[in-house]
C-alpha cells in the first residue's frame, strides 16, 4: 500500500539512491518519477533466488520504466549491476558522484519546485493516463483532451506568462 500511495502521489516524486538499491529498494525508486543514483549503488531484483514473486504493480512499473524485454532479463536472471547498467537500461534518470548524489536531488526538487505547481500535476497525470494507452478501446475522452487547455485559465498560466513578457522568473504561489 504505501508503495501505491509514492506512485499515485499527484507531486512529482524524486528518488535519492545511495548504495544498495535491490529488492524492495528498487520496488519502492521504481515507484518515483525520476531517480538520481550514485556511481557505486548497485541494482537488482534477485527475488526468484528466494522463491518469491514480485507482485503486478511492482512489474507494472518495472516495464513501464525499462520495457517488458529488460524487464524480464532483470527478474530472469536477478543479477547485481552497476549503476552504467542500470542508466543505460533507462532504471535511473542521472548518475553522480557518490558525494553530489543528495545534493542533485534537492537541486533536481527545486528546480521542479520552481515551475507552476498545477502543470507538474498535470503533466504527472497525463502521463499516468498515456501509460495506460490509448487504443480504439480506451480513447482519450473529450473531457481528458480539453484538459490540456485548462491551465490558461489557472492563476498559474497569468504568473508564468507575465513573467514570461517581464523577462523575470515566475513566483508561482500555492507551493
Amino acid at each position: 500500500a504505501a508503495m501505491g500511495a509514492v506512485r499515485a502521489c499527484r507531486h512529482p516524486v524524486v528518488a535519492m539512491i545511495k548504495g544498495l538499491c535491490v529488492g524492495g529498494a528498487l520496488e519502492i525508486a521504481l515507484m518515483c518519477d525520476i531517480r538520481i543514483a550514485g556511481t557505486s549503488s548497485r541494482f537488482g531484483i534477485p527475488v526468484n533466488r528466494l522463491g518469491l514473486v514480485m507482485a503486478y504493480a511492482e512489474i507494472e512499473a518495472l516495464i513501464e520504466v525499462v520495457g517488458r524485454s529488460v524487464a524480464l532479463e532483470i527478474l530472469f536472471e536477478a543479477r547485481v549491476f552497476d549503476a552504467a547498467e542500470a542508466k543505460d537500461k533507462g532504471l535511473i534518470s542521472r548518475i553522480m558522484p557518490d558525494e553530489e548524489v543528495e545534493a542533485e536531488a534537492w537541486a533536481t526538487a527545486r528546480r521542479i519546485a520552481d515551475g507552476a505547481p498545477l502543470v507538474n500535476r498535470w503533466h504527472k497525470a497525463f502521463a499516468n493516463r498515456l501509460a495506460k494507452g490509448t487504443c480504439p478501446a480506451n480513447p482519450l475522452t473529450t473531457d481528458e483532451q480539453a484538459e490540456g487547455f485548462a491551465c490558461f485559465d489557472t492563476e498559474d498560466f497569468q504568473t508564468g506568462f507575465k513573467a514570461f513578457l517581464d523577462k523575470q522568473k515566475p513566483e508561482f504561489k500555492g507551493k
